[in-house]
């Protein structure tokens, strides 16, 4: 009995466990733009250098709820972007039924240090 507790433990913590939604990796140089949902309004731009996510112009808070879109350009490849909603200082990633947290993406799946809210 106790080893069957002990593998649905372990199969509950593997899905439990976050997607790479973004890809693989995110090496250093990669940038992070906010934009609203028609690409008019940056919201706001980070780089990550080494295991941080540095700011790259002041934010432009969206409003809470509000649809938008992330744009992810890794050096060297084409930019891509991930639909998404304003969640008071973070932003959640819709893909397919998934919503996912983008600052617990950053934290869990790729071992970064980002802000505790990416704006006030």
């Amino acid at each position: 009995m106790r080893p069957l507790i002990l593998l649905l433990l372990f199969l509950g913590t593997v899905s439990a466990a976050l997607p790479p939604l973004l890809g693989p990796g995110l090496p250093p140089g990669t940038e992070l733009r906010l934009f609203s949902q028609d690409l008019r309004i940056l919201h706001g731009a980070w780089r990550v250098e080494g295991k941080r996510l540095i700011p790259l112009s002041a934010p432009v808070p969206p409003r809470l709820g509000q649809e938008v879109q992330l744009l992810l350009v890794l050096p060297g490849e084409k930019p891509r972007t991930f639909p998404g909603v304003a969640d008071r200082g973070d932003v959640v990633l819709l893909q397919d039924k998934e919503r996912v947290s983008l600052l617990r993406l950053l934290k869990e799946v790729y071992g970064l240090a980002p802000p505790e809210r990416l704006w006030p």
